[in-house]
Parts: structure tokens; C-alpha cells; sequence
């Protein structure tokens, strides 16, 4: 776990400042659907942000990151080679808050620093894969809310694709069944997720919960 959260403070600082050219929130309510269709709709936001030369034009003039960008809109994201549930335990996210350095912590903060850890996970992640991939990661990210009747745990829903890298959709549970949703490129290439297996060894020190999605038919 040392190894992720050592870089929290300053991943999250930078994505709170990127966020502000990023891709909003859409802020819109939909009809119930289920988790995996509402991050299939995020990933095919996404496919077209990337796609958008004019949108990354508007959004961004450094070279670097546009390049970047170019290579996320080369993949194939019309379907996913399979999609991985990953789920943490409050306890895991505690620790991770490190609650234990904080004085006298409401159930209400807790709730929402525990949110925002898992919301940082990913990231986190892309933070190792410098500065750039996280730009455009933050550049591209699409977030959305809807209502989601049988959800009731935050997770993460990993869609893997065989041409193209992986998206990450956060899910977090608010008030009303109303679910918030977010949607980023998985940037740091030594992420390895072509099983559930490889998944929590890339979290050796971190304990995950991982099961495979079935599409839906």
C-alpha cells in the first residue's frame, strides 16, 4: 500500500487542478440501468472525446499531450474483451485515508474521504505513468450520474480491450440510490489486467476483491 499512497497528496492536487479543462459532468439522471451499461456509455463518451481533435484543440496546446491523446483515439473500444469488478473493503480505504492520523472524524467525512480514495485509485495509478498520460487521462475523463436501484457497494469496473488500453469507471454510491460514475484511461503500461489474478498481483500490497463482469445479453 506504500507504494500508492505515498504520492496521494500530490496526484490529487494535480488532477483537482487538470480537472477544471477535463470532460464535465454531464449532470444528468437517467432511467435505472445496470453498472455495466452505465460504464459502457462512459467508455463511448470517451471513444468520441478522444476522437474529437477540435474538443483536445480547445482544451490543450501542449504537443505532448495531444500526442498522447492520438494514441488513446487509435484503439478499439466497440467492445470490451472482458471487464473485471474491483471492490475494496472500508476498512482497506481507511487505511489507506490513513484515519488513523485524524482527530475526532464524523461519519460523514469518513464517507466522503473514503469515496474520494477510491475515486483517486486509479488516478494514482496513471500518476506512475508521468505527466503527461495523466494530463491526458484527466483531459479525457467523463463522469456522470444516474440512478442505480441495486447497487449498493462502490466498485470499480475495469473494461480490458485487445487493441486498446483499459478504462476504469468508478461507481459511488450517494443518497436516493443516485450513483456517481467516472470514467479514465488506464495509462501506466505495466498495469497488467488480462485475468482477476493479475489484477490483485498488481495490488500485491493492497487487498482487493476481483470477479469478472458477464456481458449482458
Amino acid at each position: 500500500m506504500k507504494r500508492i499512497t505515498k504520492c496521494m497528496i500530490a496526484v490529487i492536487v494535480l488532477v483537482l487542478v487538470l480537472s477544471l479543462s477535463a470532460c464535465g459532468n454531464s449532470g444528468s439522471h437517467s432511467e435505472t440501468t445496470s453498472l455495466y451499461s452505465q460504464g459502457l456509455e462512459i467508455v463511448q463518451l470517451m471513444s468520441e472525446i478522444v476522437q474529437s481533435e477540435g474538443y483536445i484543440d480547445i482544451n490543450t496546446g501542449d504537443g505532448g499531450i495531444k500526442s498522447v491523446v492520438q494514441g488513446l483515439a487509435d484503439g478499439d473500444y466497440s467492445s470490451p474483451k472482458a471487464v473485471y469488478a474491483i471492490s475494496l473493503s472500508d476498512e482497506t480505504l481507511a487505511a489507506m485515508a490513513e484515519f488513523d492520523k485524524l482527530d475526532n472524524v464524523s461519519e460523514n467525512l469518513r464517507s466522503f474521504l473514503t469515496k474520494r480514495v477510491l475515486g483517486a485509485l486509479m488516478t494514482q495509478i496513471n500518476g506512475m505513468s508521468g505527466v503527461e498520460n495523466l494530463a491526458a487521462a484527466s483531459l479525457c475523463t467523463v463522469s456522470k450520474t444516474f440512478v442505480g436501484e441495486n447497487a449498493d457497494d462502490n466498485v470499480i469496473y475495469l473494461y480490458t480491450y485487445d487493441n486498446a488500453v483499459p478504462i476504469a469507471v468508478t461507481f459511488t454510491v450517494g443518497e436516493n440510490k443516485a450513483i456517481s460514475a467516472s470514467g479514465v484511461f488506464v495509462m501506466y503500461d505495466k498495469f497488467t489486467c488480462n485475468s482477476a489474478d493479475e489484477i490483485k498481483t498488481f495490488f500485491y500490497d493492497i487487498t482487493v476483491e476481483v470477479a469478472e463482469v458477464q456481458p449482458e445479453k
